[in-house]
């Protein structure tokens, strides 16, 4: 009989940020003899801002993956316009489909790191306008013109935001999957076949994870 294969994207985002992630600092800034910290030390910056990048975009990536794969998997939801909407309207449908209380979600702390990470994918996303300051040096308080994340750039692209922005992010995934009868299986493979059991999707349901033979 044949086995069914799948791709979980989730999982090799999960490798790519801890991989980013790995190779970021703190080290944003240049402190003066009076203890200011007025100036962004570009060379160091520069090797956050890129690795930052990479990490925020599939951060959001993992989230939203996640999303899809209860909507078209676990509520067999295959309709391009359902998949193709905002975060906000995935994430009320599956709420809704599991009668699960939206509202009480939304107030968890998680949540609200999340909708952080997500404002910084879009402003680097769909970057708008290139100046970020004027002098001889890019100040400390430099934040991303005309974007919606209000924080500085030399704050946003550090390992401590970005490590607690992905630990927030799989927090969140696994209260919701918890309230949906659903378990996060971060044990999968990136490429996995349901062979020997159904434990091999990101997502799976309560039963399927405890009737499962792979963690024995």
């Amino acid at each position: 009989m044949a086995c069914g294969i799948f791709l979980n994207f989730e999982k090799l985002s999960t490798q790519i940020i801890e991989n980013e992630i790995a190779q970021m600092d703190d080290n944003n800034l240049i402190y003066h003899d009076d203890g200011s910290t007025e100036e962004i030390k570009e060379e160091n910056f520069l090797k956050n801002l890129y690795h930052g990048a990479i990490a925020a975009t599939f951060i959001v990536n993992l989230y939203e993956t996640t999303l899809n794969t209860i909507l078209s998997r676990r509520l067999e939801c295959t309709e391009t316009d359902i998949l193709k909407t905002s975060h906000n309207v995935k994430l009320q449908l599956i709420c809704t489909m599991f009668h699960t209380d939206l509202t009480n979600l939304k107030s968890n702390n998680s949540y609200f790191k999340l909708q952080s990470i997500i404002k910084l994918r879009n402003d680097i996303t769909h970057f708008k306008n290139n100046e970020i300051g004027m002098g001889h040096f890019v100040s400390s308080y430099a934040t991303i013109p005309m974007g919606t994340s209000k924080h500085s750039i030399s704050k946003l692209f550090t390992h401590t935001f970005m490590q607690d922005s992905y630990d927030a992010v799989i927090s969140f995934l696994e209260l919701l999957c918890k309230n949906c009868g659903l378990v996060l299986n971060k044990r999968c493979e990136i490429i996995d076949c349901d062979g020997r059991d159904a434990l091999c999707e990101f997502v799976v349901t309560q039963e399927v994870f405890d009737e499962g033979e792979r963690y024995d």
